[in-house]
């Protein structure tokens, strides 16, 4: 008995319901089940809560069998005392409703790209020691935690709740501090969270103390590990795992963050053009995790979502993330990619995770590695291309149910194929619906029985040779062209040899398996209905075989079949695996000629989707008015220099500053900020590049820019996040002193005034409220002309466009903007993103909760363009469909006779 053991015997039990939820040294069992846990990271406050069950049920759809999703404190209590906790409870209960389990990770860091890692701004103004030990650090843990603690309780899944796990801290490994003050503060996080009467595993992510095991409190926490290796998977990954399974050798090997892509920044590139996050990647990635062992990934992010006025310093509003669904909820080969991942977990994921250690199989190419992991007389089989080139070679395995008495060595003719960086993941000896697989060498999607008919489809990339070899008493009846057909009548074993085509071919195995071999593409866009059958228990699974983007819903009778499909614009031929001939085929309502193959058993209708019509909108007519540093416009603070957040609820924008002095020929004017934000300093309304830079304390010669008598210094000081880690996240916000002399001897300016947010006056009330009245004129876009450099204004333009819609279709929408100033846009009064000049974000993706479609009322949209009197920087505004995700949602019903659907 190990050290853990040893302790966890003789200490509380580590699950208080095992019957319910628990986990050992190979994987979580949940309801008595073993589980391969497959979640997908989704944060509730970074999608507009309408959306949430259309990118919840995307995940599902891919087979993804849990949600992820930190807590953010900032987001619940922005004002100190002012809590409201309705969402992530609204969205605990709608993860419930669509059937999916959820791992909830409450900080109270967190991370994420988020302002201040998820602290509000009103604890950091407390300044005391984040993330430690210390006595206020522990107790404004235990605030946080007597308000989110109460929720994960009520919805565990030992309750009837989904929350299967709970996260403490996120990466405490990255955080330096002395060792012992960590043990400390997890330990006091974790007692909190039993106090309170969680009793479903608490988890972290590399926090080396939970791995100290002879802690009798680090015993009862499971750690994992996060990975995001770009390309470099091999050297990332493997040793780490290692390390893992060695330092926690009790728990399942768990990965709460497997790269489902990489952020943006302002002056980088997006997500969608970095190296190493496309659908290739993810493949490779996952597969090369789960063939050390791993029982439990979380792939971050399964969707990112946008950052409303929440993005860390740097961070752009898109958090796109090249994850699998996409920001406007569109779907991409990553996606797909995920999606063929789900559908062998589904099948064979409580098999996976309780087998062995890898064995090392050989291979005739040097860089494609072959291993096995067995389970009993199971197995699976994983190959890798390791060189970034495509390949041809054969592979040589023992096959695990002969007790290592026959090696398997494929393929029988010619040689199989991989692509550079491709992998698979293949069953040996598992049973399928009507017989036993030996092996297969193209991937298997899914396998199932429709009454006396049984089905395996598998896929692979088109141009590919494959061998499927299955148990058989003499040599098959095949129906079918294949390559290639042997039967061994020592082993029992028929195998047949084929190509991977451009597009789906069938054979029938002995008038009971129907095979079907697909290209990748259309593989991983095949799904699955289920046929209501009364002369059945179990349901008749039909798959349903076609390039459409997504099947949303299915619908059977015992006489009829009714599929939902989201097509894009093109032609498309459904097939669809059945045993009985329909009389009748119906596409979106309407009767439409279809093929019934009696010989093979499946019947297929063609869909034509028309082209959307949705045409780009240029905006160019509006409105604009100039917004300067008047202090009789809008609220205004008169104060000495102080911390933002010492003033009030923290803004996400623009901070304006004015200050009046007269000027005694000082020498030199300083600024201090707190932090390293970014700033414009304007005196007299000139423009001073050398104050204007984000380092903490700048000067200028003030005698080159002041005038004898009253001087006005003007300061747009940038507020756009905090630091989301790293020891600048406890810093603060703001100016610290304005300071004119020199080096020895300096004046402080202390009246200052403060206007901490800009007037948009998006109604007549608001501009009545702050005294902007009647100064909005007409203007069109690049026109207006004003100040060619900097100056101390906002400029704001406000135009209008209508919106109609089918609901039939999703074609999601983004304003495109070309300016050469930095900018803030808004629709219909909802803040959509921050626009840099730099880049790399020029497209934002527009919310259709946000939007107002078919009706009276126009959408409007302001830009608030920084640092300009006209409207001249403003170069374009479009509103444009991501055509890439754009499709028709279409309806196809399959009928028979009544009572012949499944004979």
């Amino acid at each position: 008995m190990d050290g853990r053991a040893a302790l966890l015997d003789s200490a509380e039990p580590l699950f208080q319901h095992p019957h319910i939820i628990r986990y050992d040294a190979d994987c979580f069992t949940i309801r008595d089940k073993d589980v391969f846990v497959y979640s997908a990271a989704l944060h509730y406050c970074r999608v507009p809560k309408e959306l949430w069950r259309d990118r919840i049920l995307k995940l599902k759809l891919a087979g993804f069998n849990t949600i992820e999703t930190y807590v953010f404190w900032n987001y619940h209590e922005p004002v100190e005392g002012q809590v409201d906790m309705r969402e992530i409870e609204e969205f605990i209960q709608l993860v419930k409703e669509l059937g999916m389990w959820l791992i909830l990770r409450i900080g109270p860091y967190v991370c994420a790209e988020w302002d201040a890692g998820g602290f509000p701004h009103w604890l950091i103004a407390k300044q005391f020691p984040l993330r430690s030990d210390h006595p206020e650090s522990i107790k404004s843990s235990q605030y946080w935690y007597d308000r989110v603690l109460p929720i994960v309780k009520k919805n565990m899944i030992t309750v009837d709740g989904p929350v299967i796990m709970v996260q403490i801290e996120n990466e405490y490994d990255y955080w330096h501090i002395p060792a012992q003050q960590k043990m400390n503060y997890v330990t006091a996080l974790a007692h909190m969270v039993w106090k309170a009467g969680v009793d479903v595993p608490i988890i972290t992510n590399w926090v080396s103390q939970a791995r100290e095991n002879s802690n009798p409190v680090m015993a009862r926490i499971m750690d994992t590990a996060d990975f995001y290796p770009h390309w470099n998977i091999q050297k990332e990954t493997t040793q780490a795992i290692a390390t893992l399974r060695k330092e926690e050798p009790t728990s399942p090997i768990g990965i709460a963050e497997l790269q489902g892509g990489w952020f943006s920044q302002y002056g980088g590139k997006l997500s969608e053009d970095q190296d190493g996050v496309n659908a290739a990647q993810l493949n490779l990635l996952t597969k090369s995790v789960i063939e050390r062992g791993t029982a439990f990934t979380n792939l971050y992010m399964g969707h990112g979502g946008t950052n409303f006025e929440w993005a860390a310093r740097k961070v752009t509003t898109t958090y796109d993330y090249a994850a699998p669904v996409s920001e406007p909820g569109g779907l991409w080969d990553k996606y797909y990619a995920a999606r063929a991942i789900g559908s062998f977990l589904d099948q064979f994921g409580p098999m996976l995770v309780r087998s062995g250690e890898t064995e090392f199989a050989t291979s005739t190419s040097t860089d494609v590695s072959v291993s096995l992991r067995k389970n009993g007389k199971s197995g699976f089989l994983f190959i890798r291309e390791n060189a970034n080139d495509d390949q041809q070679f054969q592979i040589t395995f023992p096959d695990p149910a002969a007790a290592g008495k026959k090696d398997f060595k494929i393929p029988r003719e010619g040689k199989l194929s991989i692509r550079a960086r491709g992998m698979k993941m293949l069953p040996v000896e598992v049973a399928i619906p009507g017989g036993q697989l030996r092996y297969s060498t193209a991937e298997v999607l899914a396998s199932g029985s429709q009454g006396k008919l049984n089905y395996l489809i598998v896929y692979g990339e088109p141009g590919e040779p494959a061998e499927i070899a299955l148990a058989a008493e003499e040599k098959p009846h095949l129906q079918g062209a294949v390559s290639y057909e042997y039967f061994d009548a020592e082993t029992k074993t028929a195998v047949v040899g084929f190509s991977i085509g451009t597009s789906s071919q069938m054979f029938l195995w002995n008038d009971k398996l129907q095979i079907v071999v697909l290209p990748r593409r259309l593989a991983e866009r095949t799904y699955t209905a289920k046929l209501t059958s009364t002369a059945e228990e179990e349901p008749i699974q039909i798959p349903v075989i076609t390039d459409c983007a997504l099947m949303t819903a299915s619908k059977a009778t015992n006489d009829s079949l009714t599929v939902t499909l989201d097509y894009a614009a093109g032609e498309h031929e459904l097939c669809t695996l059945m045993p009985t001939e329909p009389v009748e085929c119906r596409v979106d309502g309407n009767p439409t000629h279809f093929h019934y193959d009696s010989k093979l058993q499946y019947a297929s209708v063609n869909v034509s989707t028309p082209h959307l019509p949705f045409q780009p909108l240029l905006l160019v007519d509006g409105e604009y008015r100039v917004e300067t540093f008047d202090p009789s416009q809008g609220d205004w603070l008169k104060t000495a220099p102080a911390p933002l957040e010492k003033l009030g609820k923290l803004p996400y924008g623009y901070v304006k500053y004015r200050a009046i002095f007269e000027y005694h020929k000082e020498a030199k004017l300083f600024l201090e900020t707190q932090t390293e934000d970014s700033k414009q300093v304007f005196l007299n309304g000139s423009h001073i590049a050398e104050l204007s830079t984000p380092k903490k304390l700048v000067s200028c010669e003030l005698g080159e820019w002041a005038k004898p008598g009253q001087n006005v210094l003007e300061i747009s000081y940038e507020a756009f996040g905090s630091e989301n880690g790293n020891k600048e996240m406890s810093e603060l916000k703001g100016i610290t002193a304005i300071r004119m002399g020199d080096e020895g001897k300096s004046r402080t300016l202390d009246a200052v005034a403060i206007q901490r947010f800009s007037l948009a006056a998006t109604s007549p009330q608001e501009a009545k409220r702050t005294g902007a009245q009647g100064t909005w004129r007409k203007g069109q876009v690049s026109d207006s002309p004003g100040a060619v450099g900097l100056v101390p204004a906002y400029t704001w333009f406000r135009t209008e466009f209508p919106l109609t819609s089918s609901p039939d279709r999703f074609t999601p929408l983004k304003l495109k903007i070309d300016a050469d100033r930095d900018a803030l846009i808004y629709v219909n009064g909802r803040f959509i993103g921050y626009y840099q000049t730099i880049g790399p974000q020029s497209e934002f993706y527009l919310p259709e909760p946000y939007l107002h479609f078919e009706s009276s009322q126009p959408n409007v949209v302001m830009v608030m363009l920084a640092y300009t009197d006209g409207l001249q920087h403003l170069k374009q505004l479009v509103v444009s469909p991501y055509s890439q995700f754009a499709t028709r949602r279409t309806e196809v019903e399959f009928r028979w006779k009544p009572g012949t659907a499944v004979s």
